[in-house]
């Protein structure tokens, strides 16, 4: 089994401490408990009408790794040729987790240079305002380029009920 990087157990643990496991009032969050992890961080806005994720902040790493600051844009915006798949896939899990309001931790390939994928850990955690999910925190681990890990049992809880 792969193990969760050590930057994503620690957002899990802070947002399970936030509501018990269950998805927190976003006026919860308290950046200055979290400073480490803020580079890797990415605050996201659910949309409806279709269902869309919508960047509203991210953090300095996200923004070296995908080349661009991508505040404001949209995830689907970058569904276009060889990233259509792990975008499309991404989006998935983001739209689970709302509906869930549950946290996801998984992983993900992405297009780096040609023939190498990156492997990418990512953490979605559901947030409320005023009693509905219409926000995620999130962050991405961007791992070595290589070849995905096995396959990862993620009914299996890792730390609390995540």
């Amino acid at each position: 089994m792969t193990e969760v990087p050590a930057r994503i157990v620690q957002l899990a643990d802070y947002w399970n401490r936030l509501a018990g496991g269950s998805a927190p009032e976003r006026h919860l969050l308290d950046p200055a408990a979290i400073c480490p992890l803020l580079p890797y961080v990415l605050l996201v806005d659910f949309e409806d009408d279709p269902f869309r994720v919508r960047y509203r902040l991210t953090g300095t790493k996200v923004d070296e790794m995908t080349g661009i600051n991508i505040t404001g844009r949209y995830l689907d915006e970058f569904a276009q040729g060889v990233f259509r798949e792990p975008v499309e896939s991404i989006q998935r899990c983001y739209l689970s987790s709302r509906d869930s309001g549950r946290a996801y931790i998984g992983t993900y390939l992405w297009p780096n240079d040609p023939g190498l994928m990156r492997l990418v850990w990512i953490g979605i955690f559901p947030l409320k305002l005023n009693g509905e999910i219409k926000q995620c925190l999130g962050i991405e681990d961007y791992g070595a380029l290589g070849p995905h890990p096995d396959p990862v049992d993620w009914r299996v809880p890792l730390k609390g009920d995540i």
